[in-house]
């Protein structure tokens, strides 16, 4: 997805988190992250997007006393901090220089794709917390949010962090899980040592997990159940994937 396209579906998914928030009580659990209330993800989003503004500011991880102070409630709080992070977007080319935390990227292309992912994803969190089914995401959003969610979360950092996560990948090595969003596809491969991620959906698959974009997205980060997608073939390895991803995503 285009990066202009990326920067209104961002704009657009913060302002349904904000009104879904505002139909939670503030002191309701988030289901899908249960150490948060309403309140808590709210802040959450809004010192995400705080840090990922000083990152493109300072060129590198802000310090502690960097951070970003705001005055208000915390819905004032987030549209500060959403104004200002989009501010900066308007102001840079995503091709200029930002830090990131992932390494073969360091550009503001990549927060733009990062943030919008991580609003439409806690957006679904601000309609758990309210009692509300998940809403429709736009194909092309979850699409792109559920490629980079299995390219980079899971494929990149199992190599990078491969240490930590040992215990986790010799657990899953040996599963091969196809996840079919329409037009788009991939296949996981857990092996000991990393994860690796194709598109495409390999003869060799012991499963595949089909659905739309955005219940395909959802379902990677966790917001829906192992059960909730269709799934052709072991739907025990299919399982086994869901849960080895809760240690990629929040």
């Amino acid at each position: 997805m285009d990066f202009p396209s990326l920067r209104t579906h961002l704009a657009a998914e913060a302002d349904a988190l904000k009104a879904a928030a505002a139909r939670a009580d503030p002191d309701a659990r988030v289901p899908s992250c249960p150490d948060w209330t309403a309140t808590d993800l709210l802040d959450h989003v809004t010192e995400v997007y705080d840090h990922k503004t000083q990152c493109m500011r300072l060129l590198r991880e802000p310090e502690d006393g960097e951070r970003l102070e705001r005055e208000g409630g915390p819905a004032e709080r987030f549209d500060a901090a959403l104004a200002g992070l989009l501010a900066e977007f308007d102001a840079r080319h995503p091709e200029d220089l930002s830090h990131t935390w992932y390494g073969p990227d360091q550009t503001v292309g990549f927060w733009i794709r990062r943030m919008a992912a991580e609003t439409v994803v806690h957006r679904a969190d601000a309609e758990l917390a309210a009692v509300e089914t998940i809403g429709p995401v736009d194909p092309g959003l979850g699409a792109d949010a559920a490629d980079e969610m299995l390219r980079i979360m899971v494929e990149w950092e199992s190599r990078v962090s491969r240490d930590e996560l040992a215990e986790v990948l010799a657990d899953a090595a040996g599963l091969v899980v196809a996840v079919d969003a329409g037009e788009r596809a991939w296949t996981v491969r857990v092996g000991a040592e990393a994860a690796e991620v194709a598109d495409g959906i390999d003869a060799d698959a012991q499963a595949t997990v089909s659905g739309t974009p955005g219940e395909v997205l959802m379902w990677l980060w966790r917001r829906l159940p192992a059960e909730a997608l269709t799934v052709e073939g072991d739907a025990a390895k299919s399982a086994a994937l869901h849960a080895m991803l809760a240690e990629f995503g929040q």
